[in-house]
């Protein structure tokens, strides 16, 4: 039996050979008949034969031999060809072929050996490919599933491990994710020989949090371009660094936020406009963001429409106003190029106008009566009025009194007053023109307006109410065209007497020529005038000149606040800001013994804000809130005391003090004008109170709808709140072009 097993072994391994060569001897079998000659030539033959076969053992056993020193490098380089991480079929095709040949050459167990780690390789290739089909299947466990067999067999184990990490982390498993992460570190070094390592050293540093570390690896990264630039623009994006960002991203979303981020708000708008479609509600959003920095109001309502709709923020705002309102240095290089700008000499015109009464002698006979200093240009009789009766009479004492407390500097008091008289006695030109001037000098430019627009219109020769109605007009942001166009009509423009209103118009107009013939001109030497003049020159740069009237104002008006600020101003440079603040502090301190304060305690508010203003830049906030906790204790009109000491807590940064302050006068003082309601907000915001911001803005909003800076404020609130609604509806009334002075926002991560 065994004698039988050896032979069908040995039958096993040649038994095709053996067959054949059987097969072929019994073809060929003698027959029994064959004579002895041709026996001895079979012997001949046989012997050749044999011969040969001799011959060609040798032959095989040599070369057999020779076989058997194939170099075990040669066998590690084919091995070593399988680690490759994307072999293509011809090469596997090639390695199978090289292990048949080891098989058939004898080498049984390297042959065996290589088609085993084929064979495992394969599978690997295999699980590792499924994995990625299943990944851009966004089947994430599955392909977690395929990367698990992949790394269990040990070939692409880091890759298979940083995609099984991309896998978990879109699963919302952090645990797995850090767990795959970490895997991927381990098995990063069986890719170091590897050109792909740098990339996948980068990536497993991103993974593990160590961001900073991966632009090590990123640098030298020469394989995954486009995967490289990816993840540099997304660490980048991590470190604040939208320049790098711009420099690694084709993507026009990226592009967009990143120019957004560096305040090329432009390059940001072309960019997001690009892929609206693509990303309709994140790209309406973010536009709409751009373009409220753009100034483009209108639009940014329109594109915020999808998010209204859906009820999505998208990007969370936060609101706040803007740094250089506090800063010292801001401060000065706002006040260095807008201080005596066009605004600022309209409201210095209000300032110096004088008020209207029916009879200048009765009038100056009751102020003299106090011992009240008046000067001569301070009041105006109305030349229509020359009726003595004695309603006009008991009505033009009334105003006189009105008129002593405007004068005294008690611009609220006598508001008051004004307001009471103009409900009793509705259709007198003077006393709505004198209550408008009230107004205006408390920044009230809707009411001022109404009133000076009413003052002209029952009496059409008070060319100063028309012209001051234009002026408040443009302030409030109404239509004035027709005003203009009826003072075109009204006006005798030939007349010497009405030199002044054809100037005032000029300047309004922006026509300098015109009003610069007046200033050259001899003109009456009134307070009104000169800062008339002093408008106009400013305007027009003409420095000699501005300082001779400058100095002519401060002549007329020696005590005045404002005449000697102006002096102050245009007698010194404004070059170095720092040399000019250092110079005033001196000024300001011997003001304070020398000047009439009344106008910065209790007067129309350019006063009280360029003496602040003054004393912000020169760093003398401090002194003057010294100076106002003072006077409150010893006063009997705490209103315009407490309003200004809650300016000056603003402007010191006393958040919390002046939003509290604020909301005091408001509501329990009864202080409802526009400008308490409007900074009552802006400290709210600062001291973080933005419901309360909110309030005070609508209320601020209805007693001036044209007032924009309250619009856009309440519009950014509500934004903040979600209350996108109402944001766009803020924004969609407000002009494009307006620059708002004091909010801004940010958008939160």
């Amino acid at each position: 039996m065994a004698e039988e097993n050896n032979q069908n072994a040995e039958e096993e391994v040649i038994v095709i050979e053996d067959d054949k060569h059987q097969e072929t001897e019994v073809v060929q079998e003698p027959k029994k008949n064959n004579n002895k000659l041709f026996l001895i030539l079979i012997a001949l033959l046989i012997a050749l034969l044999i011969a040969l076969l001799i011959l060609l053992l040798v032959v095989v056993k040599k070369k057999k031999e020779s076989n058997d020193n194939i170099p075990k490098a040669q066998i590690e380089k084919i091995t070593q060809k399988l680690k490759q991480k994307h072999i293509p079929k011809k090469d596997i095709q090639k390695l199978i072929k090289k292990a048949n040949i080891l098989y058939a050459k004898g080498k049984k167990i390297e042959a065996l050996n290589l088609l085993n780690k084929l064979s495992i390789y394969s599978e690997a290739l295999s699980n590792y490919n499924l994995g990625v089909i299943k990944l851009k299947e966004k089947n994430y466990n599955e392909a977690i599933n395929y990367f698990n067999k992949a790394i269990a067999n040990e070939d692409n184990r880091c890759i298979s491990a940083l995609n099984a990490a991309y896998a978990s982390l879109k699963l919302n498993d952090k645990k797995r994710f850090v767990y795959y992460a970490k895997l991927a570190e381990l098995y990063l070094p069986e890719e170091s020989n590897s050109k792909s390592y740098p990339f996948y050293y980068a990536l497993t540093q991103y993974y593990l949090g160590r961001e900073f570390e991966s632009l090590a690896g990123l640098e030298k990264s020469t394989t995954y371009q486009k995967e490289t630039k990816e993840l540099k623009t997304a660490v980048y994006n991590l470190y604040d660094d939208p320049y790098n960002v711009i420099d690694n991203t084709k993507d026009s979303f990226i592009l967009g936020i990143s120019y957004a981020r560096i305040g090329e708000w432009t390059l940001a708008k072309n960019e997001l406009q690009k892929i609206k479609e693509a990303y309709p509600l994140k790209a309406d959003v973010a536009l709409a963001l751009v373009e409220l920095k753009l100034k483009e109001y209108k639009n940014a309502a329109n594109d915020l429409a999808p998010a209204k709709k859906a009820d999505k923020v998208v990007y969370p705002i936060k609101v706040n106003i803007k740094p250089n309102t506090f800063d010292i240095d801001a401060a000065q290089e706002a006040f260095k190029n807008n201080f005596l700008n066009k605004k600022q000499i309209f409201e210095i015109l209000f300032y110096y106008a004088p008020y209207k009464v029916f009879n200048i002698n009765q009038t100056i006979e009751y102020l003299q009566k106090g011992s009240f200093g008046l000067g001569v240009d301070n009041l105006e009789q109305a030349s229509t009025y020359l009726n003595k009766s004695s309603t006009i009479s008991k009505l033009n004492i009334k105003m006189s009194e009105g008129i002593k407390l405007a004068l005294n500097n008690h611009i609220l008091k006598a508001n008051k007053l004004f307001a009471k008289l103009a409900k009793k006695y509705p259709y007198h030109s003077i006393l709505h023109y004198d209550l408008a001037l009230t107004y205006a000098s408390l920044k009230n430019y809707p009411k001022a307006y109404y009133h000076f627009l009413r003052a002209y219109h029952l009496d059409s020769t008070n060319y100063l109410a028309g012209i001051f109605a234009i002026i408040a007009g443009k302030e409030g942001h109404y239509k004035v065209d027709m005003i203009r166009r009826n003072l075109n009509d009204t006006i005798d423009f030939n007349d010497k007497k009405n030199k002044f209103y054809a100037s005032l118009l000029s300047f309004i107009d922006g026509n300098l020529a015109d009003s610069l013939s007046f200033t050259e001109g001899e003109y009456k030497k009134t307070k009104l005038n000169v800062a008339f003049s002093i408008g106009v020159l400013k305007t027009l740069g003409e420095n000699d000149r501005l300082q001779t009237q400058a100095m002519l104002l401060k002549t007329i008006a020696p005590k005045d606040i404002i005449a000697n600020l102006i002096y102050f101003y245009v007698t010194h440079s404004t070059n170095d800001m720092k040399k000019f603040a250092k110079e005033f502090q001196p000024v300001f301190l011997k003001g304070l013994k020398t000047w009439n304060l009344k106008s910065f305690y209790y007067g129309p508010l350019v006063s009280s804000e360029m003496y602040m203003e003054f004393a912000k830049i020169s760093g003398q906030l401090p002194k003057l809130k010294i100076i106002l906790e003072n006077k409150l204790l010893d006063t009997n009109d705490p209103i315009p005391i407490l309003q200004n000491l809650a300016f000056v807590d603003l402007y010191t940064k006393h958040f919390e003090e002046s939003y509290t302050i604020f909301n005091d006068l408001i509501d329990n003082k009864g202080v409802d004008d526009y400008k308490t309601l409007f900074y009552g907000a802006v400290a709210s915001i600062m001291a973080n109170h933005h419901a309360n911001a909110i309030a005070l803005l609508a209320l601020s909003k209805r007693k001036n709808k044209n007032a924009f800076e309250s619009r856009y404020g309440l519009g950014l609130l509500y934004h903040e709140a979600k209350n996108l609604r109402g944001a766009t509806i803020q924004y969609s009334k407000i002009p494009n072009g307006f620059d708002s002075q004091f909010f801004d926002f940010e958008v939160l991560p």
